[in-house]
């Protein structure tokens, strides 16, 4: 008999194993995502019927969100501020013109698709598949080949993109729950209160407690050994407190992590950083294993021919068109015009707001779900074995 002690049995040694065969296995242009989703989907597969996975979904739900809030936080740490101040103005032009554009390209395209489903319904679906991860592109960002203002580009635009489709996929799910028409106004005024507090607290309550952490320092009134809880929990601080006061979390640790590159002297970011990203890596593998047993249980009986063409479009038309509008009167090279519209992996963000609309809107199509997911698991598998283009 199965249960979630065994989960974590397996989960477990196939860390283990990743971890001894790391080298290898990106040599292999494998990633860790890829490998954890594929090693979950096997489990899943075989131990289908027999097993009895009780692992809570609300649970789940807010380690997934405390690990999104901590890769956002030492991503955005590890930022090269100095660069975006030549190369601002194309993570802004993500973020303000191919992100609206994104979400209604993906609304359109699902209205050709599915037809005989609810406009919210389909909306919900186009604002899940909106945010980026940059987590599953590491590769990509971490590759000295590619010029540093694309790769800050995409690193800064996955961190803040989460918070900006946050009060958007909430009203939406409000509206859809309730069969209200979504108001343009009241999108306005939650998106515009989410961004301002996690703004605030992000730029009161993060440099006061970078200040005590200084004052440790100095004082050595702390020991070395605990540095890596200290700035996970920083991270997880800033993103509880945001969202118990109606704040965008997610934007608020992105922030945060900006402000500890200006506090701190990069000299020092990364022996202060390499621990808690490890950590941060580590936790999002365990996400992508257990997220392969949901996928499975969604998907196992098969998947419909327009959820998997959708599936396409949003890993292809939904992303890169937008992109290639939002830059095309700016005097960026094709080539890296071509990256950063390719580079909109979807992950974490996305894995957060599928479940959210599973546990909320019980009415929604299992057809809106499977194509949520499907986009999910290609984008880990395509994005994470297109990471290591070498193109400058």
């Amino acid at each position: 008999m199965h249960n979630a002690y065994t989960l974590f049995v397996v989960i477990t040694c196939v860390l283990i194993a990743y971890s001894l065969f790391a080298k290898r296995i990106h040599q292999l242009s494998i990633t860790g995502p890829m490998f954890m989703l594929t090693a979950g989907l096997i489990y899943s597969f075989v131990f289908y019927g027999s097993s009895e996975i009780d692992v809570e979904l609300t649970s789940f739900q807010i380690y997934i969100e405390l690990t999104l809030a901590l890769i956002l936080f030492s991503d955005a740490a590890k930022t090269k501020l100095a660069v975006l101040k030549h190369s601002y103005a194309y993570p802004l032009l993500l973020l303000l013109v191919a992100l609206p554009i994104t979400f209604a390209l993906g609304s359109l395209l699902g209205s050709l698709l599915f037809s005989e489903l609810p406009f919210l319904h389909i909306a919900l679906l186009a604002i899940i598949l909106t945010p980026t991860d940059a987590a599953l592109s590491s590769n990509f960002i971490e590759n000295s080949k590619i010029p540093e203002q694309t790769r800050e580009a995409v690193n800064v635009e996955s961190g803040l993109n989460d918070g900006l489709a946050v009060p958007i996929f909430l009203l939406l799910l409000y509206s859809a729950i309730n069969q209200q028409t979504p108001d343009l106004s009241k999108t306005m005024i939650i998106a515009i209160k989410e961004i301002g507090i996690a703004t605030l607290i992000a730029g009161f309550v993060s440099p006061l407690i970078f200040k005590v952490v200084l004052f440790s320092e100095k004082y050595r009134l702390y020991n070395k050994d605990n540095e890596v809880f200290i700035f996970v929990a920083i991270a997880v601080l800033i993103y509880l407190l945001t969202q118990s006061l109606g704040g965008s979390g997610f934007f608020a640790a992105f922030i945060a992590g900006l402000l500890f590159d200006i506090k701190f002297k990069s000299a020092f970011k990364p022996q202060r950083l390499s621990n808690a990203h490890a950590l941060a890596n580590t936790c999002a593998l365990i996400i992508w294993f257990v997220f392969a047993n949901f996928a499975f249980t969604y998907l196992h009986n098969g998947v419909e021919l327009n959820a998997i063409i959708f599936a396409i479009l949003a890993l292809t038309i939904m992303r890169i068109l937008p992109v290639l509008v939002s830059l095309l009167f700016t005097a960026l090279p094709f080539k890296q015009r071509i990256l950063l519209a390719w580079f909109g992996p979807r992950g974490l963000a996305s894995v957060v707001f599928t479940l959210i609309l599973i546990q909320e809107l019980t009415s929604v199509s299992e057809l809106i779900i499977d194509s949520a997911i499907l986009t999910i698991i290609l984008s880990v598998i395509f994005h994470g074995l297109s990471a290591k283009l070498k193109l400058k």
